[in-house]
């Protein structure tokens, strides 16, 4: 069995993850996980899949004949085991230039990987900016402390909130 990880982006249409699952389900593929999105009018995806080396090539093939859509597969390194806890992280402060930036580099300065990110900026009515969102998922070593790495991160500005989903402390 190969694992792939595929990765698509093209014009946003009704009915394209239905084309999409039928041609992994036509091709003898197993859609084990996936993060779709529709970004500023585009369709952008990743999809997990499992499938027998053989079906490979048909399935390639097939998911590059899907008009108007861009198609990236890369098969699935293994992954060795580690000591870590995945934990979830929101973090949420007034929009700006660079935030995301700051962030991931205070969570890189503590090796920490990210497994999921996910963001938004909605209009804060009450005070008339705008408010920036994000969730992350986050694979953390045993033996760094959330405290540690939650002080870093709001050391990075006044207004930033950080907390970690109460269920991982």
């Amino acid at each position: 069995m190969k694992q792939l990880v595929i990765t698509l982006i093209g014009t946003d249409r009704s009915g394209l993850v239905e084309t999409l699952s039928d041609t992994v389900f036509q091709h003898h593929g197993s859609w084990q996980a996936s993060s779709l999105s529709k970004l500023a009018g585009k369709f952008a995806g990743i999809v997990q899949i499992d499938i027998k080396e053989e079906n490979v090539k048909a399935l390639t093939d097939a998911l590059n004949n899907i008009p108007d859509l861009n198609v990236l597969i890369a098969e699935a390194a293994h992954q060795a085991e580690t000591d870590t806890t995945t934990h979830t992280l929101s973090v949420t402060g007034n929009d700006r230039p660079g935030i995301v930036q700051e962030v991931t580099r205070e969570i890189a300065k503590f090796g920490i990987n990210i497994n999921n990110l996910e963001t938004d900026a909605e209009s804060a009515a009450n005070f008339g900016g705008v408010i920036f969102k994000a969730e992350f998922d986050l694979d953390i070593a045993n033996n760094i402390s959330l405290d540690d790495l939650g002080a870093a991160l709001e050391g990075l500005s006044d207004d930033l909130i950080v907390e970690f989903d109460e269920s991982d402390i």
